[in-house]
């Protein structure tokens, strides 16, 4: 059978310094013309849609940004030629259910696939799809850490993380397909190595079938690793995610799985966000990439960076509203014993949804983890 070639793609999002070029359909400005014949040349791409495409204003009470574009912007995914969009993310439920209803009318209209959405009138089937490409029956899986995107009885969102049914799934369609990609959507933000809960969850998925898994999210080129014949991208970085400005979310890979009848092999492209727009990096260096690489196996290296980057990044906010101890609570609490079944009234609706954050959001309780870990030892040295 003729080789084929997928090119997959990291977090993608109209923003306010090229909503003009999404909107005309202008790829060659958007992508540059590198860029855009990668997609020419895929037999399928996919590349995931990091938020809704909705004009509505309705927003989701939730800790952390609302982010969305208008509906008005597919036009430039289109015209790029992209075949499918990733929802499986902690943003695709930001404007609720009529965010995720444009998003997909908006998809419908200009005849792109979509993967990674179930609930409310989207059946559990939306957690994969099945390509027939050249005679290869291929599948791809989307599914995401649970952050505030969960389906809930009155609104649709994404495929969650729940390992007894994933791993099953996973088992289930590998047996119907010849290749099986998994597009996860989680991992620590900003850390270029796995923590140790998403290493756990991509060994587990390869050990049950899966040929190719793709941790999106992270914002930041990560590092890889050849598990038992199976191929793992710890952090592929953004695709044209402009909102985010800090030196290492500027610079993602896209990737290009070619399969042939001997087996597949990867091949990633660094591409770089310059003023809105995305550019193929002429120097394709991946000496970085490769040292961390080197270092996938080093745990202890590894949660020392995790939790040092941790601390600095969101220890302060989490513990303000969480409201450690402090002086004179128990002569409150003897003065006006009804203090305590009120204290919730001292909390700011942003400090609640916060700790809503912690307790439900999978990522903030691993982080939180190993912060107070790495805390606790700079107590004890104290």
């Amino acid at each position: 059978m003729k080789p084929i070639n997928i090119v997959i793609a990291g977090d993608l999002l109209p923003s306010e310094g090229n909503i003009e070029h999404f909107e005309k359909g202008d790829v060659e400005s958007l992508f540059g013309k590198e860029v855009c014949q990668l997609f020419a040349d895929a037999d399928f791409s996919i590349a995931n849609l990091e938020g809704p495409l909705t004009d509505s204003e309705l927003k989701q009470d939730k800790d952390g940004p609302n982010i969305k574009a208008p509906k008005s912007t597919i036009m430039g995914i289109k015209k790029l030629g992209l075949s499918a969009v990733a929802l499986a993310n902690n943003h695709i439920t930001d404007y609720l259910q009529s965010g995720i209803d444009d998003t997909i009318d908006a998809l419908q209209k200009a005849d792109i696939k979509y993967v990674g959405i179930v609930g409310k009138g989207f059946p559990v089937t939306g957690k994969f799809m099945s390509l027939d490409l050249n005679g290869y029956k291929v599948c791809i899986y989307n599914v995401s850490e649970t952050f505030f995107c969960s389906p809930t009885k009155d609104m649709a969102g994404a495929n969650v993380y729940d390992e007894w049914i994933v791993l099953n799934e996973i088992k289930e369609l590998k047996r119907k397909h010849d290749f099986l990609i998994v597009i996860y959507h989680g991992s620590a933000e900003y850390f270029p190595y796995p923590t140790p809960q998403t290493k756990t969850r991509f060994h587990r998925m390869a050990d049950c079938g899966a040929d190719f898994i793709t941790a999106q999210h992270t914002h930041c080129i990560g590092c890889e690793e050849w598990y038992d014949g199976s191929y793992l991208l710890y952090g592929q970085g953004n695709f044209l995610f402009a909102r985010q400005k800090s030196l290492i979310t500027k610079q993602g890979l896209v990737t290009v799985i070619t399969i042939n009848e001997n087996g597949f092999q990867v091949k990633h492209h660094v591409v770089n966000t310059v003023e809105n727009v995305l550019r193929y990096d002429s120097k394709q260096d991946f000496s970085d990439f490769k040292k961390r690489s080197e270092q996938i196996n080093d745990e202890d290296f590894i949660i020392c960076q995790y939790a040092e980057l941790k601390t600095r990044e969101i220890m302060p906010k989490y513990l303000f509203a969480m409201k450690g101890h402090y002086p004179f609570r128990r002569l409150l609490n003897k003065l006006w014993p009804h203090y305590r079944s009120n204290i919730w009234k001292s909390y700011t609706f942003n400090q609640m949804l916060s700790n809503l954050r912690l307790m439900n959001d999978e990522r903030r309780r691993e982080d939180m983890y190993y912060v107070w870990k790495h805390l606790l030892k700079l107590k004890k040295k104290r």
